[in-house]
């Protein structure tokens, strides 16, 4: 069956959340939303209603400027680890649907262009395509740089004068609209262009991980064995805490939304492996301080670890080695000199 994730159709909640739209007000199949999956024509309804409640034509578009990694589940933090473009394509094909089973991808690269298309599998699209163009755009933007830009945009659908310009402005191309084929064109090059954020054995370790939530999708509730649905969940934790570039804001609930569980869930499946998410949290801390401090301010590799404020970083530094960040950090520096010697 056609259908979203949850994290994928909460994160549409949240956003008409910020524009002042509760939950009560939304009329379309709210019994689905607490489910894992959630069929797409409740997506779809909910697209619909967006649209309709907030006046904005372009809702989908919105939407799509505003993706984050934890909305992708899993996914995000796969496609963050790929090595290049061309290999970010490869697992989002791959992987597509552990978030949005909705629609098929397929890339075509020609002597000068790489085409995207996606075809989605429901006919009222405007607003699923429009979303998925532009969190595709916005999510290379951020690995790439806020500059990049397609050559050219497609859709299938018809779009107003003032609509089309208003999208234009932002992916910076020309838009075309009334084509047979929803596609994202852009210099064949940008294929081979490296992502910063290159960790092949976390990338390695994501796609198991991708597999493993894969197979669990296809399988019905009763095929699905409490092995495999609590299988090594604290290995998992553990690989999306170092997939992440740096830990502010990576808190319990996020981590579960890419796992697609409740915070709750996750925290109930890491008590029956005697740990807890705080004290994972603070081994990934603990693993990262060294390099850390030996290149960064005291005050950057506060933020870095994930820290508010500095002040709690000076209290967990002192906790794990009875002594200030800036003397460990002296400490470190002294040990790096004498080894240098």
């Amino acid at each position: 069956m056609a259908s979203v994730s949850n994290a994928y159709l909460h994160s549409v909640l949240a956003f008409l959340n910020d524009q002042g739209i509760s939950t009560t007000e939304i009329k379309c199949n709210i019994a689905q939303l607490s489910s894992e999956r959630i069929a797409m024509k409740t997506y779809v309804d909910l697209l619909n209603f967006g649209a309709e409640r907030t006046e904005l034509s372009l809702f989908g578009f919105e939407l799509g400027k505003h993706i984050q990694a934890r909305d992708y589940g899993v996914l995000g933090y796969l496609v963050e680890s790929c090595e290049n473009l061309a290999q970010a394509i490869d697992v989002l094909g791959r992987f597509d649907a552990l978030v949005a089973d909705i629609g098929q991808t397929q890339l075509n690269v020609t002597d000068t262009f790489a085409h995207l298309d996606w075809q989605p599998l429901s006919t009222d699209c405007k607003q699923m395509v429009l979303r998925n163009t532009t969190a595709w755009v916005a999510t290379v933007r951020k690995i790439l740089g806020e500059t990049l830009s397609p050559n050219q945009v497609t859709f299938s659908f018809a779009l107003s004068a003032q609509e089309i310009a208003q999208l234009k402005e932002w992916f910076n191309c020309e838009v075309i609209t009334n084509t047979n084929e929803n596609r994202i064109s852009f210099d064949k090059t940008l294929l081979a262009l490296p992502f910063t954020s290159e960790n092949k054995a976390m990338f390695q370790a994501l796609v198991k991980l991708s597999e493993t939530e894969l197979l669990q999708k296809k399988l019905s509730q009763s095929e699905l064995s409490q092995f495999i649905r609590n299988s090594n969940i604290k290995q998992q934790v553990a690989t999306l805490l170092s997939a992440t570039s740096n830990l502010q804001g990576c808190d319990q609930k996020r981590i579960a939304e890419a796992l697609f569980m409740s915070a709750r869930t996750l925290q109930r499946k890491l008590k029956a492996h005697q740990t807890s998410f705080s004290a994972m949290l603070e081994a990934e801390r603990k693993s990262r301080i060294d390099n850390l401090l030996k290149h960064n301010t005291i005050a950057q590799t506060a933020y870095e670890l994930g820290f508010v404020e500095q002040s709690s970083f000076t209290h967990a530094c002192k906790k794990w080695f009875g002594i200030t960040p800036l003397a460990y950090q002296k400490s470190l520096l002294g040990l790096t000199d004498k080894i240098a010697k």
